[in-house]
């Protein structure tokens, strides 16, 4: 007897991956709805990312999304907002169709890109604020790059920058983007999470583009699943960084040790320990602080699992499953980027 799903059968070409790394059904020609969110989006052929691999939707089922899926059809649930008649913008959105986000202007020339990184660096606020070129000018962003999204968060980084050095930052000036939800050129962060968070196009695009950055790097991955070891290893591999990996958390403290990597790129639920207990052993090594880590958590991970990584463990990036290969792209090369011990 033929199994019948419950889900919606959708042509698995109209299931895709958008650059910013956003899961997506395609219902018309300019618009797709975000898998994790609900969210409607305008959309463009440039807009597309890669085709979803049955990877990405194995991470989907194992969230509640897809229910099934071949070489021809996926079985989607119903998503989040329930329909396109109860789906309604919010407050940000809703102003005429625009969202506003802010960063702090220096007001000083390109040319001191690099003194300003270093009073960021000597003040240890590298983590918490990135230094960038727009224009002519030095611009201060938020953590990995990303614009501030309230002006009371841009009037606190203000402040806390002009007492912290005000010699170099006493001019700083709030200054703001609009963009209308119909541009393409717009994009928002969909992890879990992470809703609503805006991420800079000029950083999607470098991030699938530079290799500058990641090159020669060095990286240990230690994840337990096969299927994801795999994925993860194609997506290093093509980025050119130069790539030990590891089955158990036991091998990684070896390679951490014998390899010094600029990064550690793991799974929690590893076979031999917890993620925590491998990252403790690394720590009274001594390696911890000169390694730059990302942890992939199970989507049934909690917001005080998240907040212990992040606070706690101080580990650089916590991401949630399901995560397409285009989002851990992203962060692996903003991690080597801004990491002070993985810089030139």
């Amino acid at each position: 007897m033929k199994k019948v799903f419950n889900g919606s059968a959708v042509p698995r070409h109209l299931v895709f991956i958008l650059k910013d790394g956003s899961f997506t059904v395609q219902w018309d020609e300019h618009r797709v709805q975000e898998l994790l969110t609900g969210r409607y989006r305008p959309y463009q052929t440039e807009d597309f990312g890669h085709a979803i691999t049955d990877y990405e939707l194995n991470q989907l089922k194992a969230a509640g999304r897809v229910e099934h899926y071949n070489k021809y059809f996926v079985w989607l649930y119903s998503l989040p907002e329930q329909g396109p008649a109860q789906f309604e913008p919010r407050p940000q959105e809703a102003r005429l169709n625009r969202v506003r986000t802010y960063y702090l202007n220096t007001t000083r020339p390109k040319t001191e890109l690099r003194a300003i990184e270093a009073a960021l660096s000597e003040l240890r606020l590298g983590d918490d604020f990135f230094a960038r070129i727009r224009g002519d000018l030095v611009v201060i962003l938020g953590k990995n790059g990303a614009p501030f999204r309230q002006l009371t968060d841009t009037e606190k980084a203000q402040k806390h920058l002009q007492s912290a050095a005000p010699d170099v930052f006493n001019d700083l000036v709030i200054a703001f983007v609009e963009t209308p939800v119909e541009d393409n050129d717009y994009r928002w962060q969909t992890e879990p999470g992470a809703d609503g968070e805006v991420i800079d196009p000029e950083l999607i695009h470098d991030s699938q583009h530079d290799l500058s950055v990641t090159a020669g790097k060095r990286v240990v991955l230690v994840v337990s699943d096969d299927h994801e070891r795999e994925a993860f290893c194609d997506l290093l591999l093509d980025m050119k960084l130069d790539l030990r990996v590891a089955a158990t958390g036991a091998d990684a403290i070896h390679l951490i040790e014998d390899f010094h990597p600029h990064l550690l790129l793991m799974d929690l639920q590893l076979p031999d320990m917890h993620g925590w207990r491998m990252l403790n052993k690394v720590k009274e090594t001594g390696r911890l602080d000169d390694l730059a880590t990302i942890v992939v958590a199970e989507h049934t991970s909690s917001a005080d699992e998240q907040t212990f990584a992040l606070t706690v463990a101080r580990i650089d990036v916590f991401l949630v499953k399901p995560l397409s290969m285009a989002r851990l792209r992203q962060n692996v090369w903003t991690v080597l980027k801004n990491h002070p011990h993985t810089t030139p």
